[in-house]
């Protein structure tokens, strides 16, 4: 049995980054990729599945605001999208055709809507354009969702699934135009632009808000090409974010950054997390981003101390570490009793309870986990439904769960007055 230590660990570095969105350095071909703007020839011929009546036929959509919505079956957010896409197209189907489009086949297609229960449930059964290459090669992305609003053969946005909506479609069809925010994901920041051209520059330093077309960006460190000096960067991501990478780089933490771990004294949390669950619309608004560029070359965590300066000096914040007291799943030592229970003890390992602590956390099935047995012990568990049922197991171990108050570290960001 494979023991969950390293998918921990990994988890816990993958965490401090960010969530990271999927995008990679591979190298795709943008030769037939169309702009905003661009006029867009349809395929000569689609294989489709599902939809309502005849076949969809994109040289015969001129008329309406034809939006193509680019999914993976793997893909949460598309999944869940799909019911609001599904209303949109029944209330407005005089004005917009909106088509999702896939990579994958037929069969594949079919297996995964026959068997997903969500999507039954609220009767999506929207147009599927499977086994797809033609469109992906003039609208290349490496993640999904991916959105595609064309009107009268033109490319009129390039965007993300959030922007989907009865205003966005209304506004197309009657206007003509709309002006969205730009989803490339071969996009590449720079902040500095022509102000480093020609210039012999020891050092550059510079904070902005969302960059419209650039993919998002953690905490990272490369040579500037054309400055060739140190620069740092990350983009379009939110202020916590920023900071919880940066502290990442000076100090790393052994557990996961849930909510509760994250202490706002600040007068409007909404600025610092998207706090409303708005998505993309929300990182159009509130998201930094930041370039610094440096002759010296410094370690991570010295490199990391100055960025963490910058951005308490531009924001006007301070941000630091301190141990708070909430309420937590406290492990605590307890007598060995043997184990009676239904379920069997075999279906996940843990290396010690630190490991376990880890990815109980990951579940959110209980408040943040205080590890006070701190044993290497491999620990392997059953299903559980409740504490009860965690805790007739983990005697076997030697170990108690109970819900109590205790001290955990936390992060703080707090304003200035």
């Amino acid at each position: 049995m494979k023991y969950l230590k390293l998918i921990a660990t990994t988890y816990l570095i993958m965490i401090t980054v960010i969530y990271a969105n999927g995008q990679t350095d591979r190298k795709t071909d943008l030769s037939k990729a169309l702009k905003i703007g661009d006029t867009f020839v349809p395929p000569n011929a689609i294989q489709q599945m599902r939809g309502v009546g005849t076949g969809i036929d994109l040289n015969k959509l001129a008329g309406k605001v034809v939006i193509l919505d680019f999914f993976d079956t793997y893909c949460g957010t598309c999944i869940q999208s799909m019911p609001k896409l599904q209303k949109l197209q029944n209330k407005l189907k005089d004005k917009v055709q909106i088509i999702t489009v896939g990579w994958q086949d037929q069969a594949t297609l079919n297996k995964f809507y026959a068997s997903n229960q969500f999507l039954k449930e609220n009767k999506v059964n929207l147009p599927v354009i499977y086994a797809d290459s033609y469109l992906k090669e003039r609208f290349p992305h490496q993640g999904v969702p991916h959105v595609v609003f064309l009107y009268k053969g033109k490319v009129q946005a390039i965007t993300g699934s959030d922007f989907i909506t009865e205003e966005n479609i209304l506004t197309l069809f009657e206007n003509g135009t709309i002006d969205l925010p730009l989803k490339d994901d071969f996009g590449k920041g720079d902040l500095m632009g022509e102000s480093k051209n020609g210039k012999q520059l020891t050092g550059m330093v510079s904070l902005s808000g969302y960059q419209n077309g650039v993919p998002f960006e953690s905490f990272r460190r490369q040579k500037d090409s054309l400055s060739e000096l140190q620069k740092t960067s990350f983009y379009n991501v939110s202020i916590y974010s920023a900071v919880l990478s940066t502290w990442a780089k000076i100090e790393k933490a052994d557990y996961i950054p849930r909510p509760e771990r994250l202490l706002l004294k600040v007068k409007n949390p909404n600025r610092y997390l998207d706090t409303s669950s708005m998505g993309n619309v929300w990182y159009t608004q509130h998201a930094i981003s930041y370039e610094r560029l440096d002759s010296i070359t410094r370690t991570d965590s010295a490199q990391a101390r100055i960025v963490l300066q910058d951005i308490h000096s531009f924001l006007g914040i301070r941000t630091y570490k301190k141990m708070h007291k909430m309420n937590c799943l406290i492990l605590k030592p307890c007598p060995i009793e043997p184990y009676k229970g239904e379920a069997p003890l075999n279906a996940m390992a843990y290396d010690g309870s630190s490991v376990l602590a880890v990815m109980t956390d990951l579940g959110r099935q209980f408040p943040p986990v205080l590890d006070k047995v701190n044993t290497d012990t491999k620990i392997t568990l059953g299903a559980y439904n409740n504490l009860q049922e965690l805790n007739e197991q983990l005697a076997h171990y030697g170990i108690k769960a109970e819900i109590g108050i205790g001290e955990q570290e936390v992060l703080v960001i707090e304003e200035l007055e």
